[in-house]
């Protein structure tokens, strides 16, 4: 699995196409492979969300030619009416089911689905903060007009990310056993909301944040 402080050489290791799209790029491997692949692909002026689409064989997140022609206070509003509501929602219905989940198979995998469940209820706290920082705070003074410092939210953002990393691994790509119908509804929620959590801050980072 690709991760952004892995160097570009390990990241070729793991996935030979990396090194094709860097070259796509104009990047030379023989200077960016001890760099860190997010790094690399800055001095690159490339999205490191969208490289690992590429890499992936996506070209990019869903519906973005109708989010990119929006203007500030439509993205905002798309995100304080849409985005958050939904993702909050699939968040709590992903919490709802891992504990009945985790009371179900204890003896099986108790045990496996708690050290899952530990890394849901952190992104989980972190959306629901976050959220509301951007709701009170730095949505509010963008939509009045005042200038906004935005590096908060990005680190954050990064936070969210790594969160998101975590439970990736842990559920290998949201692929746990899926025999169980509990189980088959988890990956599927997780993986959802995964996507969905990447475009969002997708949109923020490379559109709102730049406008």
């Amino acid at each position: 699995m690709l991760e952004r402080n892995m160097t570009v050489e390990a990241a070729v290791m793991e996935n030979p196409k990396v090194l094709k799209e860097i070259q796509k790029l104009g990047g030379e491997y023989d200077f960016i492979a001890m760099e860190s692949l997010e790094d690399a692909l800055k001095s690159l002026g490339e999205d490191y969300d969208l490289f690992i689409k590429k890499v992936e064989g996506q070209a990019d997140f869903k519906d973005m030619d109708r989010v990119r022609k929006m203007s500030k206070e439509e993205i905002i509003n798309y995100i304080v009416e849409e985005i958050h509501p939904q993702e909050l929602a699939t968040t709590e219905k992903i919490d709802e089911i891992f504990r009945g989940a985790i009371k179900k198979y204890y003896r099986e995998r108790g045990e496996q689905l708690f050290v899952i469940y530990e890394v849901l209820l952190l992104i989980k706290a972190e959306l629901v903060s976050h959220f509301s920082s951007e709701e009170e705070y730095e949505f509010k003074d963008a939509l009045a007009g005042k200038k906004v410092d935005f590096e908060n939210l990005l680190a954050e953002h990064e936070k969210t990310i790594g969160l998101f990393d975590r439970l990736k691994y842990l559920t290998r790509d949201y692929k746990m056993n899926a025999e169980d119908p509990e189980i088959k509804e988890l990956n599927k929620l997780m993986g959802e909301l995964d996507e969905d959590m990447r475009r969002h801050i997708y949109i923020e980072n490379e559109i709102l944040f730049k406008m």
